[in-house]
């Protein structure tokens, strides 16, 4: 962890150490700058973020240090600090020398009477990882429905076109669900008419016997060997 450092010029009625402790237990990234904005002081409380280069800040302006559309974000921070405004939390990100941008949420204050701002930084690099882990699982999923939509039309294709009959039975109550247009033919009744009905009930009283056997097999084992049956 680098320790906050008290800068050179004077807090004002603010104790440094006081301010140091304050600073490392509520921030994982703290900047003290001047009135113009440039940095005069800062402290990491994450070993991670200490190899960024950030070290190379010291006397440079703070605006420099964040990439392009973050620039007016930190001028609104300086501002509204300045002004003594209710202090607002800021998405900034700063260009890493390691890969993607490093996401920083800052709050900034004025403190003491020489105009001097501390600026307190949350490291949202967990949170930016579990967004996009977020965006990628709801895209996975997305192209998963897309798959089983493109499954389902082909099965209602084969369904609708098939010269076999075909009839889907609820397994619990054994009524018919679904029927293609061969089974409707077959069984010489409309599909409303089949809906709902008991599969077991299309059989003269002999098979019904038989049928049920059939479907308590495939209950019981997933599939059933083949009767006939009028």
């Amino acid at each position: 962890m680098t320790q906050f450092r008290a800068p050179q010029t004077s807090l004002g009625d603010i104790d440094p150490q006081i301010a140091a402790t304050l600073i490392a237990a509520t921030s994982d990234v703290a900047f003290v700058v001047d009135k113009s904005g440039v940095i005069q002081d800062f402290s990491l409380s994450c070993d991670d973020l200490s190899k960024e280069g950030w070290s190379g800040w010291l006397g440079r302006p703070w605006i420099e240090t964040v990439t392009v559309e973050s620039r007016s974000k930190v001028q609104e921070l300086l501002r509204d600090a300045a002004a003594k405004t209710p202090p607002r939390w800021r998405h900034v990100n700063h260009p890493s020398t390691r890969g993607a941008d490093v996401p920083i949420r800052y709050s900034a204050i004025q403190v003491g009477k020489d105009g001097h701002i501390v600026a307190l930084g949350r490291d949202l690099r967990a949170v930016a990882s579990l967004q996009q882990k977020l965006v990628d699982a709801q895209q996975s999923m997305e192209r998963e429905y897309a798959r089983l939509r493109q499954a389902e039309t082909r099965y209602r294709l084969l369904f609708q076109i098939a010269s076999e009959p075909v009839v889907v039975i609820e397994a619990s109550s054994g009524k018919i669900v679904e029927a293609n247009p061969a089974s409707v033919e077959l069984l010489r009744k409309p599909l409303n008419k089949l809906t709902g009905r008991s599969f077991i009930d299309e059989f003269d009283s002999e098979s019904r016997p038989l049928v049920e056997a059939l479907l308590q097999e495939a209950r019981a084992g997933g599939q059933s060997g083949g009767a006939r049956a009028r």
